[in-house]
């Protein structure tokens, strides 16, 4: 039995329904389902019977806090608390999706708190892989779509840091082949794997290829660092720590460790 957790979520819906189709024994756990977190009285019954837990549940950077402190409180302290379960249940494996780039940072950062989950799965005592991720790309993907919502509507397009950030972006469906690999594969325990798309963008060039496919002639123009920084109800500040460092990796990083080559941004 598999345990997916964020089962409704962008990526734990398609590890769900990947598995269903495998013919997987698979059970989801969600809020809506009476699964939380933050409350870890309402794990065990989730962990009963489960030999793998695939953690997919967090506040991504995209996502504005819904109250203070919701980051920290979700991602690193709600991860402690299903490790904590899943040891207690007698889990054997631990699959957890992170992100690029991440490492240890300042209290109070988005980073800190995705640095404070991997923290919480290293050291659980659990048998674990830590997938890492870059942007991901695919129908509804938030980074995307959010890009495609704003050239839709707006002549200007603001590239963050100068716009030459750069960025790795990664198919969907390619990172849910990743976590199905990593179910099963002994070798791959233990470890952080890094992964990114066929291609490396910088964020102008993203912005360039998302305005031709949308059939829109868009002007890019660069905005510090800084400013973008400032309270801004439109752009979470997370997202803006994403910004601050290159998202993206070795371009064979998910042939060489998971032996397919992966879907390229600008391949549609």
């Amino acid at each position: 039995m598999i345990l997916v957790t964020g089962a409704t979520g962008y990526v734990g819906s398609r590890v769900l329904a990947r598995l269903v189709g495998a013919g997987q024994e698979v059970r989801g756990l969600a809020r809506s389902q009476g699964g939380d977190l933050t409350k870890p009285e309402t794990l065990p019954p989730f962990l009963e019977g489960v030999d793998s837990v695939i953690h997919a549940a967090a506040i991504t950077g995209d996502k504005r806090e819904p109250y203070k402190g919701a980051y920290d409180r979700v991602n690193r302290e709600g991860t402690e608390n299903l490790v904590a379960a899943a040891r207690a249940a007698g889990v054997k494996r631990l699959v957890a999706i992170s992100g690029l780039g991440c490492k240890p940072a300042p209290t109070g950062t988005y980073m800190a708190t995705r640095w404070g989950l991997e923290e919480a799965v290293r050291h659980g005592g659990i048998p674990y892989v830590i997938l890492q991720p870059s942007v991901l790309f695919g129908e509804g993907a938030p980074f995307v779509t959010a890009l495609e919502n704003l050239a839709r509507r707006s002549p200007v397009l603001p590239a963050l840091g100068g716009g030459g950030t750069k960025f790795q972006p990664l198919w969907v469906e390619d990172l849910v082949t990743c976590i199905q690999q990593s179910c099963t594969r002994d070798e791959l325990l233990g470890r952080e794997h890094a992964l990114g798309g066929a291609e490396i963008l910088t964020f102008r060039e993203i912005l360039r290829v998302i305005s031709r496919r949308l059939g829109k002639r868009r002007l890019i123009v660069p905005i510090p660092l800084a400013l973008a920084r400032l309270p801004n109800p439109a752009l979470p500040s997370a997202a803006v720590e994403l910004f601050s460092f290159d998202n993206a990796t070795d371009l064979d990083s998910v042939e060489r460790r998971f032996g397919f080559r992966p879907k390229g941004f600008t391949e549609g």
